[in-house]
């Protein structure tokens, strides 16, 4: 009788005590890990903002880190030629790849910002007096990609000869506003096609003018992607492929199941007779 009595007095004790399925991480370990310091290519709740890198010439890469040792020293991609045509058709792909899934805000803008320094002609026409015919030449596109998905092209024809900042914004629709870490990793596309009739027509005259595109990158160039990034992406519920079920959603909790353990063990020491009283029956 007397070990019955204490085996519900602890059950009763035990059951007093919260039971709550899954780890617990306290504020101390919450405060000491920054996710933009462990991983700060990735994006991150204060990290928002794709940047465009280069090593000069033929590298290309975008992250979320507004700085980047392997940057060119000039900051800046450059092309010139005196008589021809440059054509540009550079994809800025972020490296290293996106780890994380993401939710855009729907109806939010992306904002663009590209610093490009043109000369020269890259409009088509029958003018005789530019550079460019009726085929050779393209005005500037802007693509920014979501893995294979294009999300917009933009074409901007509004260049001047010398220092431009570009900017323009594309609001993102329901479709659009899911990136998955697999299959969206994003990427910027730059495209545009000028053309160069520089010619020296003697030791002290000359005639007609260069080509060049340059676009100053991210850090003193400060080309960037600015997106809409929901707050909600940073929810570790989020971010897992398949959360547990909700506790109003008639799924059964690890804490539950304990619990109920419990209760049916305490009901089965209170009401079931001991050894001694089933032998007097």
């Amino acid at each position: 009788m007397r070990s019955r009595s204490a085996l519900a007095i602890l059950l009763a004790i035990l059951l007093s005590v919260p039971a709550v399925g899954g780890t617990t991480t306290t504020a101390m370990e919450d405060d000491s890990e920054d996710p933009c310091m462990e991983k700060p290519e990735q994006p991150c709740e204060n990290q928002t903002v794709l940047y465009l890198w280069t090593n000069g010439q033929s590298t290309f890469w975008s992250h979320f880190n507004p700085v980047d040792d392997n940057n060119a020293a000039n900051n800046q991609y450059s092309q010139q030629k005196d008589s021809g045509v440059i054509s540009i058709d550079e994809r800025f792909t972020m490296k290293p790849a996106l780890n994380k899934k993401l939710s855009m805000t729907v109806d939010a803008e992306i904002r663009v910002v590209l610093n490009i320094t043109v000369q020269g002609d890259w409009t088509n026409d029958n003018d005789a007096n530019t550079a460019c015919d009726q085929s050779d030449c393209e005005e500037l596109n802007i693509t920014l990609w979501s893995g294979a998905t294009q999300i917009f092209r933009q074409h901007y024809p509004g260049l001047s000869q010398g220092e431009n900042t570009v900017m323009f914004t594309y609001r993102i629709t329901e479709e659009q506003s899911l990136w998955d870490k697999s299959t969206a990793n994003p990427s910027i596309q730059i495209e545009m096609k000028l053309k160069g009739n520089y010619q020296q027509t003697s030791i002290i005259t000359a005639s007609g003018e260069p080509a060049e595109f340059t676009m100053g990158m991210s850090g003193d160039g400060n080309s960037r992607v600015e997106l809409p990034i929901d707050p909600e992406s940073w929810d570790e519920a989020f971010q897992e492929d398949d959360p547990p079920p909700a506790a109003d959603d008639g799924g059964m909790l690890p804490g539950f199941v304990f619990m109920t353990a419990l209760a049916t063990m305490s009901l089965a020491a209170v009401y079931l007779p001991n050894k001694d009283e089933s032998e007097d029956l």
